[in-house]
């Protein structure tokens, strides 16, 4: 028997950071899946095949370390590992690349999804693991950082609200995006990483200056004005707040010293204002992936056309209305 499972990434289309102080958040899942398989093995050792863009084919005696920082953090922080002494298992994320880079997609919060979901259907458990449980092994596997709105995506898949309670637990609601919106998606060419950025942050907004205090507030007020403008299936107040956030994303860099929107954002940004399209970096920023939004379709393709010339990738950003997905296969 081998279990199958897998798991979506995910852009986040308002909230990045102040998520972190209780702000709501709204992310979508995007059709890029993260695959594991799990399976009873033979012989003395566990293998793990491990796709991450590159190949990297591991062997552990039962019981050791596996060789990936994520799949131990589920065994040792949520008793997730698979059943067997002796397993053999296959995390594949290498759709979430390009060129060797990461995407800035939720590659890590995808393939923690997919092997737990994996590990959970193999140990014969009903349904699927709970949302938090998964949220606090992220946090362990990334050293303590981030919300798990890349979690809450991969594990429920389509276009979540997302929110922090004051216990740090995710609490989530599916929402349904004006259908007038679209999406492209531009990968600014480099690889950010998420921990540092999110520490840097909260460093800052610890600080409890005026102007920190002055732009979470401005950051809070227009990502809860985008959450409320879809749930009235208003288009133009949705991309009028994801280019205001765009731009207090740009702010909060300066104010915290770091690169938040690259000098390729900027470029792209510009591009993108130029055809009545909104834009913003997803997530973390620093290099990975930015979204243009709009309600013309036409000036969306001739934004990814033009981005195209100037030597950027372009992503498509096709929302995936499933989650996490598991399947058993006979051997």
């Amino acid at each position: 028997m081998t279990i199958a499972a897998s798991a979506p990434g995910k852009v986040v289309l308002l909230g990045e950071y102040v998520v972190l102080d209780g702000s709501s958040a709204l992310v979508m899942a995007v059709d890029r899946r993260c695959r594991a398989e799990l399976s009873p093995g033979s012989g003395e050792l566990c293998r793990l095949q491990m796709l991450m863009p590159e190949s990297e084919l591991v062997e552990f005696s039962p019981g050791e370390p596996s060789g990936s920082a994520l799949v131990d953090a589920l065994k040792d922080v949520a008793d997730l590992g698979p059943p067997w002494p002796v397993w053999k298992g296959l995390l594949d994320s290498s759709d979430f690349f390009a060129k060797g880079m990461k995407l800035g997609l939720g590659s890590s919060a995808s393939a923690l999804v997919a092997f737990a979901g994996a590990a959970w259907r193999a140990a014969g458990k009903p349904g699927q693991p709970g949302l938090s449980e998964l949220i606090h092994c992220h946090r362990a596997f990334q050293g303590g950082s981030g919300s798990g709105i890349d979690v809450a995506a991969a594990l429920s898949g389509g276009v979540v609200e997302f929110r922090l309670n004051s216990a740090s637990d995710g609490q989530i609601g599916s929402v349904a995006l004006p259908k007038s919106v679209g999406f492209a998606g531009i990968f600014a060419g480099g690889s950010a990483s998420t921990p540092s950025l999110v520490g840097r942050y909260r460093q800052w907004a610890d600080s409890g200056s005026a102007q920190a205090i002055a732009l979470r507030k401005r950051l809070i007020a227009v990502a809860e004005g985008g959450c409320a403008a879809v749930k009235d299936d208003d288009g133009m107040a949705f991309v009028a707040a994801i280019d205001e956030y765009g731009r207090g994303l740009a702010d909060l860099g300066q104010a915290v010293g770091v690169d938040l929107v690259t000098a390729a954002h900027r470029q792209i940004g510009d591009l993108a204002g130029k055809m009545g399209l909104a834009y913003k970096v997803s997530g973390a920023g620093g290099g990975d992936v930015g979204i243009a939004c709009g309600l013309d379709t036409d000036a969306l393709r001739a934004f990814s056309e033009r981005a195209s010339e100037s030597g950027f990738h372009v992503v498509p950003l096709t929302m995936d209305e499933q989650g996490l997905r598991v399947e058993e296969h006979a051997a």
